[in-house]
Order: structure tokens, then sequence, then C-alpha cells
């Protein structure tokens, strides 16, 4: 046999007709990433976001637990600084303006609580999920 008596080539047919399988690998390739890029720490602000919520309802005693806070910060404290009379006032509303990883342990998720400004930081333990101030 030949080079003259060689088959013709099958014609392509589906997506492979317009573009080619290596560019169709990279460009799944980059949606993946960028969806996992853009997911990687939604976890840890629906935590903020729970949190949030939970003091948005008023109930403080579940807010301080989903706070994890470390055994010198009282609930006293907590309500100095998220009931009522605290910084913010009553929570009325929040967005999440971003996150950020912060080594592998920690994500920095700021947040703008009832349109005030500057956007308040809280620091998210991956494992644990508990929360803290930021001290970014």
């Amino acid at each position: 046999m030949t080079l003259l008596d060689a088959k013709p080539p099958k014609p392509k047919n589906g997506i492979g007709k317009y573009i080619p399988l290596p560019l169709l690998i990279i460009i799944i390739a980059a949606i993946v990433g960028l969806v996992t890029y853009s997911l990687w720490n939604y976890p840890e602000q629906r935590a903020v976001s729970r949190f949030l919520t939970t003091l948005e309802r008023s109930d403080y005693q579940k807010a301080y637990k989903l706070w994890q806070p470390a055994p010198s910060y009282q609930f006293s404290d907590f309500m100095h600084d998220w009931g009522p009379e605290g910084d913010y006032g009553r929570i009325r509303t929040f967005e999440i303006l971003s996150a950020k990883s912060k080594g592998a342990t920690t994500v920095l998720v700021y947040v703008s609580i009832n349109r005030e400004e500057p956007p308040l930081g809280i620091l998210v333990d991956r494992k644990s999920k508990g929360l803290a101030y930021s001290f970014y």
C-alpha cells in the first residue's frame, strides 16, 4: 500500500468540526478553574452570613455559639460588641463584599454591616468555622 492508496480521512462531526480538541480541553479546564476559584471561600462566607442572619433575628445566644469564642470572651463582652448597643447597633442589613484566603487555615471575609464604612473584616477558621475579629 502506498501513500496514494490510503483511504481519505473521515470528515469531523460535532463540536470537533469547529474547535480543535486541545483548545476545547483548555477552555473546559479554564472554566472549571474559574468556578473553583470563585467558590473556594464559599463555606467561610456562608458561616459569616449565618452568624449575621442570626444577629438580624436578635438570637444572641445562638450567635454567640456560632462565634465560637475563647473562654476569656464572655457573653457580656459579646453583647457589648454585637448587641443592640454595640458598635453597629441592631443588625438590619449586611452584605458580604469579598473573601481572601490568609494561609491554609484562615479566610478573611469583608462585610458591610448596616451600610456603614469602612467594611468589617471577620476571620473565619476553615476547619471549625469559628469567627474572630480581623487583626489584618
